[in-house]
């Protein structure tokens, strides 16, 4: 059963004319051919006769690959069985990493968070650490999104990082591992509520419901709403958070090829009309950044932060049989103004870069809640 879910061919002809170049041959194929017939017949052709044995297995991935390249499409990709399961975990709320939370500053990464258990706990990594240097890499500067790639990687691999604490730096070996880890944590902050949305896996809707409800059964006079870092999920669960705020009307706008625009549209049951900060950077993106501009053009909340990563498309995942996964862009959505997200990200209400021990951004959105 075909599993779908919404998250070159290039013709080289040779001229044969320097002298002493050797012909085996020629075969003239069947002019009736066409098609998909000419891919068939091409793979036949190569399997037989082509000098380097070549396997069926490998022929049918190069033309996927083949395919999928000419899509203009930056994220349309053949993924391996392991890449495949990756996505399928993060959705069920689980990852291959070294379970660290990340933030930019100018000295480096600022651990927020480690996972308790994760590999990186048991390394001593600890809150308020600072990697200078991932993979001989410098960090300094680096947004978490643009490090996302440096940190990945298959369970079981080792990374190594150059990490300062209290002035002085070590360098600490970590192996990446399966994680499980909740998608919100909650607590109280000076008075007001913080909600922490690490990513839009399944339930993280409902979860976060229960949780600023929780927040505001405690007396919370304000709620700040942290995406910083939140790279994306299942779309519905993103259109499920919107809808927490906002008291019905439009949540987004969807453009697919050939067809009307679409419009996404909250029901009229929402969790109060609590004053509420959205905290963002450059490692939101896609359904966070849906969120985030959902709740900017309607006027529900504050955006604190910096420019989020610009992710406007929905990504179909499909399985296509005999193990192969593609991923291939299907739509985009715009804000509820119209407002293009593909290419130009969600720009905050109130810029504040990101502090370097303090986090300066969160401060700000405290102070705007009368924190």
């Amino acid at each position: 059963m075909r599993d779908v879910r919404p998250v070159f061919i290039g013709a080289l002809i040779v001229a044969v004319l320097a002298a002493g170049t050797f012909v085996a041959g020629t075969r003239v194929g069947d002019p009736r051919s066409s098609g998909w017939d000419v891919v068939e017949d091409t793979a036949d052709e190569l399997r037989r006769d082509a000098a380097h044995p070549v396997s069926e297995e490998e022929l049918v991935r190069a033309a996927i690959e083949g395919m999928l390249s000419v899509l203009d499409d930056p994220y349309a990709a053949s993924l391996g069985p392991e890449q495949a399961g990756e996505i399928r975990d993060l959705i069920d709320g689980s990852i291959v990493g070294i379970g660290v939370w990340l933030r930019e500053s100018p000295a480096g990464l600022r651990v927020t968070d480690v996972v308790d258990g994760s590999p990186a706990d048991r390394s001593g990594l600890a809150s308020g650490d600072v990697i200078v240097e991932a993979e001989g890499r410098s960090m300094r500067g680096v947004g978490v999104g643009d490090a996302a790639s440096t940190f990945q990687g298959a369970v079981g691999s080792t990374m190594q990082l150059l990490v300062e604490r209290d002035g002085e730096t070590r360098t600490v070996r970590v192996e990446r591992a399966r994680i499980d880890i909740p998608d919100v944590e909650a607590r109280m902050i000076e008075g007001n509520g913080y909600a922490l949305l690490r990513q839009f896996g399944r339930g993280a809707a409902e979860e976060l419901s229960e949780a600023i409800d929780g927040l505001l059964d405690r007396g919370a006079r304000g709620v700040v709403l942290d995406l910083r870092g939140n790279a994306g999920g299942l779309a519905d669960e993103a259109l499920g958070v919107a809808d927490l705020f906002l008291d019905g009307g439009v949540v987004a706008r969807v453009r697919e090829r050939g067809e009307p625009e679409r419009t996404e549209r909250a029901d009229a049951e929402t969790l109060g009309a609590f004053p509420l900060v959205v905290l963002v950077d450059g490692g939101t993106a896609s359904a966070s950044e849906l969120v985030a501009g959902a709740l900017q053009d309607r006027d529900r909340a504050t955006l604190v932060g910096m420019t989020t990563f610009g992710k406007g498309s929905v990504l179909t995942v499909a399985d296509v049989g005999e193990g192969t996964t593609i991923q291939y862009t299907t739509a985009f959505f715009y804000t509820p103004d119209g407002h293009a997200i593909e290419g130009e990200g969600v720009h905050p209400d109130v810029p504040v870069e990101p502090g370097d021990e303090d986090d300066e951004q969160l401060d700000r959105a405290l102070r705007l809640l009368g924190g």
